[in-house]
Formats: C-alpha cells, structure tokens, sequence
C-alpha cells in the first residue's frame, strides 16, 4: 500500500533517517525505483545521515533493474562515506556484478567480503551462506562456471540450502553446460526431503532439457512435478514444461500441457505459439492468436516478434506484413530493433531483395550487425551474391566479429564456385580471429546422449554407424537420392564432395539412432548449426524407408520428417 505509506510520510511533520527508509525501500521493493532514487537524493540534499539500509535499498534497486554498474557506483560512494557494508549490501552488490557480467568488479566484491564481512567458518557458515550463494551466482553468469563450482563445492552438503543447489544447476543451465546441470539436479534430488527443490529450481533444470532436447529426462522431472505437488506455482512450472517439450520436439505434449492449465497467462500463450512457430505450424499459430484474443489477451511487443517468425519460417509474407503493419495501428505497440530484423528476415527468405533493402533504408533508427545477419541469410538461400556482399560490407563497417556472417559469405561465394573469394574469406577470418562454430548433432539414445562431429570416429560403434550408414545411402539411391554437392564447401571433385557428405554429423547421429531405437519410435537430433541441404534430403529420402519418425531441431527451426516429406515443406 506505498500510495498510503507515501501519504502518512508526508504528514509526518519530524521525519528521521528510519522514516526515509521505509519509504526509499518501499518504492525499491515495488518496482518504482525511480521514485525511491528521488527519495535518496532529496535525503543527501536535505544532508540526512544515510546508513547501511538506506544505501543497501539503493543497491538493491539498481542490481534488480540490471544496472549492475550503476550498482557499483552507489556501494563505492557507500565505502567512502564511511558507511560499512552489511550481508544484503553485498548480496545486492553481487547480483548488480551477475546481471552486468562484470567479474572483475564481482573479483574484487569478493576480496571485500573476504577481507571485511566474511567469517567462513564452513562449519556453521550461517549468514555468510547468503554471500557464498550469491558469489556462485555471480561467477556462473560471468560465465566461470569452474569458479562458481569451486564455492559451491566448498560449502559442506549438509549446510548448502536450496538456494545454493538452484543458482549452480542455474548457471550450468544458462552457459551451455546442460548436462553439469542435469547431472547436479539428480545429486540434488538423491538428497531426499532433506533438500527439496523449489519451482526456480526445477525450471532451471528443465531449462537444460530444453537446450539438449532431452526429453526423457524432461518427462522425468514433469512426473516429479506431478509427484510432489508444487499447486501455488504450477502456472509457472507449466509454462516451463510447454517450453521444454516444444523445444524438445513434442508438440503434442506442450499442446496437452496448455490444454490442461487450469490458469493461463500470457506468457502460456506466447509459448505455445512459439512451440508451433518453431515446427513450422503456422495456420495453427495463427488459430491460437485467435483463441488469444477470444480468451481477452491483447498481443504485445513479444507476441508480435514471435508471430513475425512464424510467418517468416511458413513463408506468410503478406501475412507477416499485415502483423507488422497492425502493431502501431491496431495495438499502439512499438517496433523495436528485433521486430525490424524479423521482416528483413521473412522478407530474404522468400527473396524479396527489393523490399528487404527498401525496409532496411526506412528503418527509423539504425541498423545493427542483426538485422545485417539476417539480409545476408537470405542471400545464402537464394545465391544472391551482389546484395550478399554488400551485407557483409555492412557488417564489417559496424565492426562485427560474428563468425556467422563470415561463414554466410563463404558459402555464398561457394555456392557460386567463386574459390578464390572463399579463401579470402577464410583469411580473413583467421586474420581477425574469428573462429568458425564446428558443426555437431546429437541424438537421445537409451544411454544418454552421443554427439557426432563431420567425420566423427570417436564413438565406440563408430564402425556400426558408418556400415549402417552406406547401407541407408545405397538403399535411398535406388528411389531417386542424388547427393547435392554443391552442398560440400569445397574446391573437390564430385565424387570427394560426395564422400565429405556422407559424413556430416546429422547422418551419423541418424545412423546411431536408428541402431539403438525401437521401430516407431520417434528418433530425436538436435543440430547445433543450420541443416544442409543434402541432409534435408536424405532425410526425406530415409523416412520412406524407415518406421521411425525424424525429428530434427537445427538452429533455425524444427523439421519432421515422415513418409518421405518434411513439415518444413522445403522452406526454412
């Protein structure tokens, strides 16, 4: 009740330091920060003594805003105005490190607190834990994972509380470590009632789920979800779950999921109309944009960046336009800088190169190394040399390092069989230090996961894979497969080109799942890059001679692959 609160305060006709707090914490907590740092500046003009609450409010505020830097200033003018930091100082001051990714200040926050606050006694840590959680937080999301594992492994199991189990498995979750985070979620849960994970907790570990398209581990932690009975925040461990098994390639159960919610909020809508995005089910986004509306939600900026991709991956170009033009018109909403990036987006990829570049020019601020990528990508597609190159100047004008767009390039400049551009693309890469992201599949099998790079013979039926493999290929040539060896990005004759295929990491991970799956079972690979081409099509070729069902999640979208055809419909 800060309206109340806020009247009361300005009754008082003797106001001390406790009575500024109160409210300078009170618009903190509710989120009207910009009120609470009037307050705080009207207290240093009216020369109030501030204590540790009042600075530790101000800190708070800014760590909560993700203005980690800003955070830093206030704790440094703290320390020079001779004020001593307490335990929810310097938790604030760490979070402020975390969300701005800065290590260095987050390093010498922890020399601080080893020096002035800490006691670490690891036998009774008490509040000190506060402190110790809060630096494994803030040294997983400045991404030294190593570190943050080191503090968590310090503290003794006995004394480690939810909160430090949920920010390391979190932080695994977020940096590309999902099965470090996978793996401690189960340590965890080994623990027994004695450490009960909470809603954060389970999210982060479906988080990993999602990223490595485990779905069977997904569908463990539902089943726990079920078992324990978590009913006061089941509407945000739901729309955690609709996330997962879209992404882990079950439509149908993020579609059971929604459907059984008791509450819905927005955030379930725009998941399950991301979900169908993502496998390229456009006309049944569009119904649940309907169903939206019916059920009183009205689309914001994130509805619309998400139907902007569905048009863009279903190749509904005046359907996305429409979206598009509807934001300001019809729901007063904004583009911002994302939105303009998905029309260049839905716009190359049908090879509307005319009204992609007039976009970009009238885009009313301007464009980033983004919305570069995404004209480029569209150049790619359509063999578009000229505007492709004149992307990529673009991009090196903004200074942009991405080894995407040089990668892009490269392959347009291939496809065109213009080698000698190749090589100077490459150069150049290798003269800025940019390094190309090596391509890698992985595919559930019944022993986890195993992971295939091109040319991979690291896995211990490698020589059953590769046998299985030539089969496959010599089977899908008798029906009608050529190999596209436009798609081997190499100055080879056809014959080398065709062998460099047959090795592509998404094939082999193919060949295992089919080794290790039962019939019928649907086979799921996950491709850390965009599928080429030539794997698309012997995929397509494979499901006509197979039982399973081939779900393939690249970087760009979903693909299923049945019957000899593919939900993508050849565009993506």
């Amino acid at each position: 009740m800060i309206e109340q609160a806020n009247k009361v305060f300005e009754s008082m006709e003797v106001k001390d330091v406790v009575s500024w707090n109160a409210m300078v914490t009170g618009y903190s907590q509710a989120g009207r920060f910009e009120e609470a740092l009037g307050l705080f500046e009207k207290m240093r003009e009216e020369k109030i003594e501030l204590d540790v609450v009042t600075w530790s409010a101000v800190i708070a505020g800014y760590a909560q805003k993700g203005h980690g830097y800003e955070a830093l200033g206030v704790f440094r003018q703290m320390q020079l105005c001779g004020s001593k930091p307490n335990v929810v100082t310097l938790v604030s001051v760490l979070s402020g490190c975390a969300s701005s990714a800065a290590l260095l200040q987050g390093k010498e926050t922890h020399c601080y607190a080893i020096k002035c606050v800490l006691n670490y006694d690891w036998n009774d840590p008490g509040e000190d834990l506060m402190v110790i959680n809060g630096l494994i937080d803030m040294y997983a999301k400045c991404k030294s994972t190593n570190v943050a594992r080191l503090m968590f492994d310090s503290v003794a199991p006995s004394d480690r509380n939810v909160v430090t189990w949920t920010v390391m498995i979190g932080g695994y979750a977020q940096h590309g470590e999902e099965n470090d985070a996978l793996k401690l979620f189960s340590e965890m849960l080994q623990e027994g009632n004695s450490m009960k994970p909470n809603a954060f907790t389970i999210c982060c570990a479906l988080m990993a789920c999602a990223h490595l398209a485990a779905l069977r581990f997904g569908k463990q932690i539902h089943a726990y979800i079920l078992r324990n009975r978590y009913e006061s925040v089941m509407l945000f461990m739901e729309n955690c779950l609709i996330d997962m098994y879209s992404k882990s390639g079950d439509i149908h159960a993020a579609r059971v999921v929604f459907d059984n919610m008791q509450h819905r909020n927005s955030v379930s809508w725009t998941s399950l109309l991301t979900a169908y995005g993502m496998h390229g089910y456009g006309e049944e986004a569009i119904k649940v944009l309907d169903d939206m509306r019916v059920a009183g939600f009205v689309p914001d900026g994130i509805t619309f960046l998400v139907l902007l991709y569905v048009c863009s991956h279903s190749g509904m170009v005046d359907q996305g336009i429409r979206f598009f033009e509807s934001m300001h018109t019809e729901y007063s909403v904004t583009p911002e800088l994302d939105h303009y990036a998905c029309m260049v987006d839905l716009l190359g990829r049908a090879g509307r190169f005319g009204q992609a570049l007039e976009f970009v020019h009238s885009m009313p601020m301007e464009p980033t190394a983004i919305v570069w990528i995404a004209l480029l990508s569209g150049c790619r597609i359509h063999g578009n040399v000229e505007l492709g190159e004149y992307a990529a100047a673009q991009l090196q004008e903004l200074g942009s390092e991405n080894d995407g767009s040089y990668t892009l390039l490269s392959n347009i400049y291939a496809n065109a069989r213009r080698w000698r551009d190749v090589a100077r693309v490459r150069s150049l890469m290798k003269y800025s230090g940019v390094k190309k992201r090596a391509g890698c599949s992985w595919v559930q099998g019944k022993k986890g996961t195993a992971t295939f790079y091109v040319g991979d013979r690291s896995h211990p039926q490698f020589e059953q894979i590769y046998k299985l493999l030539a089969d496959l290929i010599q089977r899908i040539k008798a029906i009608g497969y050529v190999p596209e060896t436009n798609c081997a990005l190499h100055d080879v004759d056809d014959e080398e080109k065709g062998d460099l295929l047959f090795e592509h990491g998404e094939k082999l991970a193919l060949a295992y799942g089919i080794l290790v799956s039962t019939p019928g079972v649907p086979i799921h690979i996950t491709k850390n890059l965009r599928v080429c081409t030539d794997c698309h099509n012997a995929f397509t070729y494979i499901s006509m001679i197979i039982d399973n069902e081939i779900i393939l999640r690249d970087s760009s979208r979903f693909h299923h692959f049945k019957s000899g055809s593919c939900s993508c419909r050849g565009y993506w």
